[in-house]
């Protein structure tokens, strides 16, 4: 009887070739070593500025996702060959800090002992306008709305894509705000006027005392704004940042084409309707790079404790999360659960909603609400000077 190979018995010929991996496996192999060196090059997007290289910043939108195929693999792997689950185990481990950023598995609500300031509650969202523009529903949304900030009583409001008209007493939103529920001290600023007195921009709402204001000029698009505003808390004063940044500008046609991207799209709209995009995302990426360098130079020459909250537009695993946390601390990230998503849009469950602050506060009870009465989610926690 011949032999499999020479000087290998026939029954160990036969269980090594049980062991060599079949076609499915060497094709799953091979992906994961593909997604191995993409979540590497993930791991560069944080340290490299877009107007840099820009096209990393892309992979930072993919980093949840690339979590999950990875954790897939590592299953895979474990049930064929374990051994080779070590790459997938491997690579997420390199970059393990960054996942506290995406997912939080417990929350904290009480304060820590080291609290001696005014506790005081602070929410932020963009409320988009209101829902101005949708003009069936628009009260029921601005309704909706007032009753969620009515519930929370919140001692500090940071609203993004703030809306006042100052002719129609009909949508009242700043006056409500001060009549209503009792912020009696406001920081607002505008950037788009209409003939209709409409305004349009960025206000904070307090319900202690504004003691010192003023913005900081981003002019590369006067719509993307920063204010801050120095806030009396009992006797102490705590400068807070209220922020929107650069956003892709998509428009209707825009999120038709990203909703409607498939394999059987045509090739000449899906080459131009792809090109647009990437325009978009580009400006986008590289304008906001150079916003948060002006804010992060504010913050640093703030003479009071600072907590920055806002729309940044950006996830945490960006070049501009980064130049903030490099000063500042996540309340997410301290006292958060789940994933903490804030965005509804064309990128849902994306936290592009922050608050942070620097080592004289801290944080607790940090929540993503549910309401989608925006397109955004609205983001709260407690903080108190240390």
């Amino acid at each position: 009887m011949a032999m499999a190979a020479a000087g290998t018995p026939p029954k160990q010929a036969t269980e090594r070739r049980r062991r060599r991996p079949g076609t499915i496996a060497r094709l799953v192999w091979w992906a994961n070593m593909a997604l191995a060196v993409l979540l590497l090059a993930t791991y560069l997007a944080p340290r490299t500025p877009p107007v840099v290289f820009w096209p990393l910043a892309l992979l930072a939108f993919a980093y949840p996702y690339q979590l999950v195929l990875h954790a897939a693999l590592i299953v895979f792997w474990a049930m064929v060959r374990w051994r080779r689950a070590w790459l997938s185990l491997a690579t997420v481990l390199i970059g393990w800090g960054h996942v506290g950023d995406h997912f939080q598995l417990f929350g904290r609500d009480e304060p820590p002992a080291t609290v001696t300031g005014t506790p005081v509650k602070l929410l932020s969202w963009n409320v988009r306008l209101f829902d101005l523009y949708n003009w069936t529903h628009n009260e029921e949304s601005r309704q909706a709305i007032f009753r969620k900030l009515e519930a929370e009583n919140a001692g500090i409001l940071c609203l993004q894509e703030f809306h006042e008209n100052t002719a129609d007493r009909t949508f009242r939103t700043k006056s409500a705000l001060v009549e209503d529920l009792g912020y009696a001290h406001h920081h607002d600023r505008y950037s788009q006027h209409t003939r209709e007195r409409h305004h349009f921009g960025i206000a904070t709402f307090s319900r202690h005392p504004i003691v010192g204001r003023g913005h900081i000029e981003l002019p590369e698009n006067p719509d993307n704004q920063c204010i801050w505003s120095d806030i009396a808390i009992g006797p102490d004063t705590v400068r807070v940042y209220n922020a929107h940044l650069a956003s892709y500008h998509f428009g209707d046609g825009d999120r038709a084409f990203i909703a409607g991207l498939s394999t059987d799209m045509d090739r000449t709209v899906l080459e131009q309707g792809g090109r647009r995009i990437l325009k978009l995302l580009r400006k986008a990426l590289r304008s906001r790079s150079r916003e948060i360098g002006s804010i992060v130079r504010h913050i640093r020459a703030s003479p009071h404790p600072v907590v920055y909250c806002g729309d940044l537009n950006d996830v945490p695993m960006s070049y501009s999360y980064r130049q903030l946390r490099l000063l500042l601390h996540d309340a997410f990230r301290g006292s958060g659960s789940g994933t903490g998503g804030t965005y509804i849009g064309e990128l849902p469950r994306m936290r592009i909603d922050h608050v942070l602050h620097d080592d004289r506060v801290t944080s607790w009870g940090f929540v993503t609400h549910p309401e989608e009465a925006s397109d955004h989610r609205a983001v709260s926690c407690w903080m108190a000077l240390r």
